[in-house]
């Protein structure tokens, strides 16, 4: 029999059910998203991101976008982003065994380098799907006149936003999975 693989985010010795592991991310990835909006905020042009993907989302000019739109679109793209986390940490433990991956390498004993990689991922995602996708087709006024700068504080907003993943990550399984 092949042994289970937990990630370390995952407390015990038998990961939950996948659609509670998918739930706990979903969480997981609000609460990030929750904490990136005060990174973004903070930054001059931090908070465009939210709008222009509102406005492909809902097919308007950025500047015709309420807050409210601008909000619920980035916390649904957080919300998203933690599940896509935590499928590729699913679709990895199933593909371990196949790949003949008997040994994962522990950082810190607090994550693993397999783990690591997938927030990396997760983050370059992030950036590239908004600053090579969306945001040069609906980025209106800010792609035209600051695309670098809007481009380089996005880049620093999804950072925030995996480094705090990681943190929610470990604190929501560890709460929830009492």
């Amino acid at each position: 029999m092949t042994p289970i693989w937990v990630p370390l985010h995952v407390p015990g010795d038998i990961p939950p059910p996948l659609d509670i592991r998918l739930a706990l991310a979903t969480v997981a990835g609000l609460l990030a998203a929750l904490g990136a909006s005060g990174a973004m905020r903070l930054q001059s042009y931090g908070y465009v991101p939210a709008y222009v993907s509102a406005a492909a989302l809902w097919r308007r000019p950025p500047e015709a976008v309420s807050r409210s739109a601008a909000d619920a679109t980035h916390l649904a793209v957080g919300m998203a982003a933690g599940l896509l986390f935590e499928s590729l940490v699913v679709g990895y433990e199933r593909l371990r065994p196949a790949l003949g991956i008997d040994v994962e390498v522990v950082v810190v004993g607090v994550t693993t380098v397999s783990e690591l990689l997938t927030y990396a991922l997760v983050v370059g995602v992030l950036y590239a799907g908004f600053s090579q996708a969306v945001f040069p087709r609906f980025g209106g006024a800010a792609y035209e006149t600051r695309p670098g700068t809007v481009r380089r504080q996005w880049a620093v907003s999804a950072v925030v936003y995996g480094v705090l993943l990681f943190v929610a990550m470990k604190v929501v399984y560890s709460v929830l999975l009492v």
